[in-house]
C-alpha cells in the first residue's frame, strides 16, 4: 500500500486552494511548474483578474477575436456539450448574471436593482450558442460578453496537475489531488470520502469510496450570500392602506423561498434573499431544488477525450445536475461521457445512480 507522504499545497490557487498528496517525491521544480500552469490558466480564464483574456472580452464593447491556449479547447468542448445537454441552463455567459447578483470581480455581494429583470437568457442576456463563435481555442464575439468558466475550470486544472505528476513520477505514481472538493484519485487502495452535509459543513450525510477516478461535489453551502429582496421594498412603497397585510404576504413568500434554500438556519429576516453561484442560465437565478450533488467519472468507462479530462467533466456534470434531471442528463450525454452520481435535494431526499461508489446515512 502506497503512502501519500509528499504534500504540495497551493493555498490560494483559483481562489479556493489545491492540495496534492503523492507517494513519490516530484522533481525539485514541481511546485514552480504547477504554479506557472495555474497562473497561465487564471490569466486567460479568470473573470476576477483585470489582466485576463476573459476580462478583456467583458470590456470589448464591439467584441473581437480572442485567442486562448490550445489546451483550453477541451474546456470549450465540454461547455458545448453541457450547454446542449441542459438546453442552455449551463452557459459560460452566466458571468453577467453573477455580476448583477453581486458576485462580480469586486465581490460586492450587492445585487443590482435591475438584476432579476435582466438576468438569464430568457430576459435577453446573450447565450453561448449565439453570442460566441468558436474555432478550436479561438473565440469571436461582436459585443462585450461576461464569461464564467467556473463550472469546469477547477476540474480542468486538476487534470493538468495529474498529467504533470505522470510525466515527472511515472504513470504508476499514487496521488490524490484535492481542489476544494474536486478530486482526482489514483491509488491502489480505495480512499474514503465524506459526503459533506450542505446544511452543516462539519458533518457528513454519507461516504464514498474511490480508488481510480475523478470525484467532484457541488453545493451552495460554501459560496452564498444574502441580498435585499426588491419585492419587499416595493411592497413597502406600494402599501399605503394595508401595510400589515402586504408585509405578511411577503413574509409568507419569502419564507417559502428560504425553506427551499440549502441554508434555512441563516436567513432570519424575511426581506433577504439567499443567493449562490449555481445558477440556471435560462432565468439567471440560483437553482433552488437541489442542495448538493456528487459525481464520479472513471477513466476506463469513457472515450479518450474524457479520459484526458475526467475531473473537468465530473466538475461540470456536478453543476449541471442542479438544473437538469439526472436521467435526462445521462441520456443526452450518453455519446460523450459515462458518469455516476448522487443527489441530495432541498427536502433532504437522497438518490443515487446504480453504480455510485457510496451510500447515504439513513435513519432506521
Amino acid at each position: 500500500m502506497s503512502v501519500l507522504s509528499h504534500i504540495v499545497p497551493f493555498p490560494k490557487a483559483l481562489g479556493t486552494g489545491i492540495i496534492i498528496a503523492v507517494d513519490q517525491l516530484p522533481a525539485q521544480d514541481f511546485h514552480d511548474v504547477i504554479a506557472e500552469m495555474i497562473e497561465k490558466f487564471e490569466i486567460e480564464l479568470s473573470r476576477f483578474r483585470d489582466d485576463s483574456t476573459v476580462s478583456a472580452m467583458a470590456h470589448a464593447k464591439h467584441g473581437g477575436t480572442f485567442d486562448f491556449s490550445a489546451t483550453l479547447t477541451s474546456i470549450f468542448e465540454i461547455y458545448d456539450a453541457l450547454y446542449s445537454a441542459t438546453a442552455g441552463a449551463i452557459d459560460p455567459l452566466v458571468g453577467a448574471d453573477l455580476v448583477r447578483l453581486g458576485y462580480g470581480p469586486d465581490l460586492s455581494f450587492q445585487m443590482q436593482p435591475d438584476a432579476l429583470a435582466h438576468n438569464g437568457a430568457a430576459h435577453g442576456r446573450p447565450c453561448w450558442a449565439e453570442a460566441v463563435e468558436r474555432d478550436g481555442s479561438m473565440l469571436r464575439t461582436h459585443r462585450a460578453v461576461q464569461l464564467d468558466f467556473g463550472a469546469v475550470g477547477k476540474g480542468f486544472i486538476v487534470d493538468v496537475i495529474a498529467d504533470q505528476i505522470a510525466d515527472q513520477c511515472g504513470p504508476q505514481a499514487s496521488y490524490v489531488i484535492d481542489a476544494c472538493g474536486d478530486l482526482r484519485i489514483h491509488t491502489s487502495q480505495p480512499q474514503s470520502i465524506a459526503l459533506e452535509d450542505p446544511l452543516d459543513t462539519t458533518r457528513a450525510v454519507g461516504t464514498a469510496s474511490v480508488s481510480d477516478a475523478s470525484f467532484c461535489a457541488s453545493a451552495p453551502s460554501r459560496r452564498h450570500w444574502f441580498v435585499k429582496d426588491p419585492n419587499y421594498t416595493n411592497a413597502i412603497k406600494d402599501s399605503n392602506t394595508s401595510k400589515e397585510s402586504a408585509n405578511e404576504s411577503h413574509r409568507s413568500s419569502a419564507a417559502q423561498s428560504i425553506e427551499q434554500s440549502i441554508d434555512q438556519s441563516i436567513a432570519k429576516d424575511s426581506h433577504l434573499l439567499l443567493m449562490h453561484h449555481l445558477l440556471n442560465a435560462i432565468d439567471g437565478k440560483p437553482a433552488r431544488s437541489i442542495a448538493a450533488t456528487w459525481v464520479q467519472v472513471a477513466k476506463e468507462d469513457n472515450p479518450e477525450n474524457v479520459r484526458n479530462h475526467p475531473t473537468a467533466w465530473a466538475d461540470g456534470i456536478s453543476t449541471a445536475l442542479f438544473v437538469t434531471n439526472p436521467n435526462d442528463l445521462a441520456s443526452r450525454l450518453a455519446d460523450e461521457v459515462t458518469f455516476d452520481c448522487a443527489i441530495l435535494n432541498a427536502q433532504r431526499q437522497a438518490s443515487t445512480s446504480e453504480h455510485f461508489p457510496g451510500t447515504f446515512f439513513t435513519h432506521e
